[in-house]
């Protein structure tokens, strides 16, 4: 039986990762390249996805994760206020 784990396909091109369900890196690594996308520019790199975005993708909810780690959905309440803030700040200009 093959056992599948979730993996973060990371883009050039992208500030967030693509879910690949793979059962070792290198086979996520070849069909994140078969999903790949005008405008997505090249695949960086590819992380197994922790316990917690492991989580959330069985539930079906959008995981967002940067590269450097860190998660705009995790965090203190405080930290994702401030985030907030300024996304509401510069929204006129979007």
């Amino acid at each position: 039986m093959v056992s599948w784990r979730y993996y973060l396909a990371f883009w050039s091109r992208r500030s967030t990762a693509t879910v690949v369900p793979a059962s070792s890196a290198s086979q996520a690594r070849s069909r994140a390249s078969t999903r790949h996308k005008a405008g997505y520019g090249s695949l960086v790199s590819v992380q197994q996805a922790n316990a917690a975005d492991s989580r959330l993708i069985r539930q079906g909810i959008w995981v967002r994760r940067r590269r450097n780690g860190v998660s705009p959905q995790f965090g203190s309440a405080r930290s994702k206020a401030t985030a907030r803030k300024q996304r509401s700040a510069y929204r006129g200009w979007l």
